[in-house]
């Protein structure tokens, strides 16, 4: 047993749908000695190969200090070995199964080569049109490749929220209920109070499934503002949520809270947050199976290919550079390279994605910040190069984008330029300026040009 090397554990149903542990060890791959000739022993130098095997172990086994034998107590640490009939201290070697956590997947060893991740793919890609209607047929292929990335949690180095937003009965809880479904670990938050949620994620790596996202994450209550603290960051790998101990006041305690996460409401939240989702706007329909019940052995079986998945295939290869760029990589990336890994043409999902791109660009045309901008450019061509202006009253940019020329609207104005549009201004005895001089302001306005399409 020297040769075996431990490398991972999951909770499990087993055939009888008993939870318990999946283990997974490196041992070495067995010679078949009744077809190897001793000469081919003898001059074989390559370092023996080492084969990945699975084993199921049942839940609150202790072994014992004394004798060394394993017991299980399910209920908690036991007191006195049955094995030698004695009073005795245990180390635990499989801890008791939360069952209530997450949807446990069950068990069957495929072999690799019968793992069809092609066929796996229309299967579920399959069941989801079966159960939800989208909108976009892009949307559906989009769902399933990054249900299947949640399943190499460690690989990403950022994750996209899926979010999906419409009216009473339009099937944005279902779709939460089919990641739960098929998902990897994934917490369904509706009962669940924030520190838990915070512990399923840093303990169990645990995916975050929010419904009502409306109530949960509104930032003008404290607890939606507590929320949207510990979410917003989490889209990146490393990312921390820290708290004080409530004990010592010199301690401070750091959770992990990166990891996937979905949400369902009936209106968008955080624009922050918003910026790292894919949108699903959803609208009433009627899919051909509206009790998931009926669909249960297909969702066991899909989590089941999953799970093999997850363990037996290689993990997908980051994403090449010039694919996408920024925010719009960040989300995308583990959908694509996930496809691209399982053998899936992903070039409409690309398509799709620089379509969401230009389409958020052409959202900023027509904003406050988008007169703003024009009404400074256009005073900046309007000079000619020797008399180029130093600098633009707020006087001249009310009277250019129509606002009257008062307390109220300049101090309106100001809150745009300097906290949304970051410009440096001065405050003069004629008025308050933008400096078109300060270098920083011209390059800032450089890039706000191009951001904004001006």
């Amino acid at each position: 047993m020297n040769n075996i090397q431990k490398s991972g554990i999951e909770p499990v149903l087993n055939k009888d749908n008993e939870p318990c542990w999946l283990t997974t060890k490196y041992v070495d791959k067995t010679v078949d000695l009744e077809n190897t000739t001793l000469e081919q022993l003898a001059k074989d130098t390559e370092p023996i190969e080492k084969i990945l095997e699975f084993e199921l172990k049942p839940q609150g086994l202790w072994q014992c200090k004394k004798c060394g034998g394993i017991i299980q107590n399910i209920e908690g640490k036991p007191f006195f070995c049955t094995e030698c009939k004695r009073d005795a201290n245990f180390d635990i070697v499989t801890k008791k199964i939360n069952t209530d956590l997450w949807k446990l997947p069950k068990w069957k060893d495929i072999p690799n080569d019968e793992i069809d991740m092609q066929g796996l793919y229309s299967d579920l890609l399959d069941l989801s049109k079966r159960c939800i209607i989208f909108v976009e047929e892009i949307l559906y292929k989009i769902f399933v490749l990054w249900i299947i990335s949640t399943w190499k949690t460690g690989v990403w180095n950022t994750v996209c929220f899926p979010t999906f937003l419409g009216l009473i009965n339009s099937g944005k809880s279902k779709c939460l209920d089919f990641i739960r479904e098929t998902g990897y670990r994934m917490l369904h938050c509706s009962g669940v109070t924030f520190p838990a949620m915070v512990r399923a994620s840093h303990f169990y790596q645990a995916g975050i499934l929010i419904d009502e996202v409306q109530n949960k994450l509104n930032p003008r209550d404290e607890k939606g503002r507590e929320y949207i603290d510990f979410i917003k960051p989490s889209y990146r790998k490393g990312s921390k949520y820290t708290v004080a101990d409530k004990e010592d006041q010199e301690q401070l305690i750091s959770y992990n809270n990166f990891g996937f996460k979905a949400f369902a409401g009936e209106k968008g939240f955080d624009a922050g947050l918003m910026d790292r989702t894919i949108l699903f706007e959803m609208e009433q329909d009627y899919p051909d199976i509206t009790n998931f019940a009926e669909a249960q052995t297909d969702f066991n079986q899909i989590q089941t290919r999953l799970l093999n998945y997850r363990y037996k295939l290689n993990d997908p290869e980051p994403m090449k550079n010039g694919i996408l760029r920024g925010r719009t990589k960040e989300i995308y990336e583990c959908i694509i390279s996930t496809g691209k890994n399982i053998g899936i043409k992903v070039d409409d999902v690309i398509k799709y994605a620089k379509g969401i791109e230009i389409e958020k660009q052409d959202d900023l045309i027509g904003t406050i910040e988008w007169e703003i901008l024009e009404s400074i450019k256009n005073k900046e061509c309007n000079e000619t190069l020797d008399d180029a202006p130093e600098e633009i009253r707020y006087n001249d940019i009310l009277d250019s984008i129509g606002w009257e020329n008062d307390r109220k609207h300049s101090q309106r104005l100001g809150y745009y330029v300097s906290k949304s549009l970051r410009l440096k201004t001065k405050r003069k005895n004629y008025g308050t300026v933008i400096l078109l001089n300060d270098p920083k302001n011209n390059r800032k306005l450089k890039y706000l040009y191009r951001r904004f399409k001006v």
